[in-house]
This record gives structure tokens, sequence and C-alpha cells, in this order.
């Protein structure tokens, strides 16, 4: 799946989430955070932390990769 907006990458968050049967409330349980922070970035806000993003994408089993210019 190939990610280009902030959005995209929470439809996928959201998807996987829904999939693995995890309430955004349970899972913010499990990485220590809000479910505010969930609710941002599953619905592609902007401006959530990075570090919180990857918290919450390894969480749920997800890896991205970068593909780098040569």
């Amino acid at each position: 799946m190939q990610l280009r907006t902030a959005g995209d990458l929470g439809a996928a968050v959201r998807q996987v989430r829904k999939q693995q049967a995890i309430t955004q409330t349970d899972l913010a349980q499990i990485v220590g955070k809000s479910h505010v922070l969930l609710r941002d970035i599953e619905t592609g806000k902007g401006t959530v932390a990075i570090a919180s993003v990857l918290e919450v994408l390894n969480e749920l089993g997800i890896r991205i990769y970068a593909e780098l210019p040569e």
C-alpha cells in the first residue's frame, strides 16, 4: 500500500485496528496515549508527533519503509 498523505496513513491504521478488533480507547491504553491521539491519527491530522505515530504503528504490527532516491 502506498501512503501519500496523513489521511492515507490514518485510514490504514483504522483498517488494521478494526481487523484486530481493538477499540481506539484500548489501543490508546496499550501505547500509553489518549484516545484523542488515536482519533487524530485516524482522521489524518497532520500535527501528530511522528514518535507517537510510530508507537501506534509498531503496536499494530504495521511496518513502514522508505524508498530513498538514488
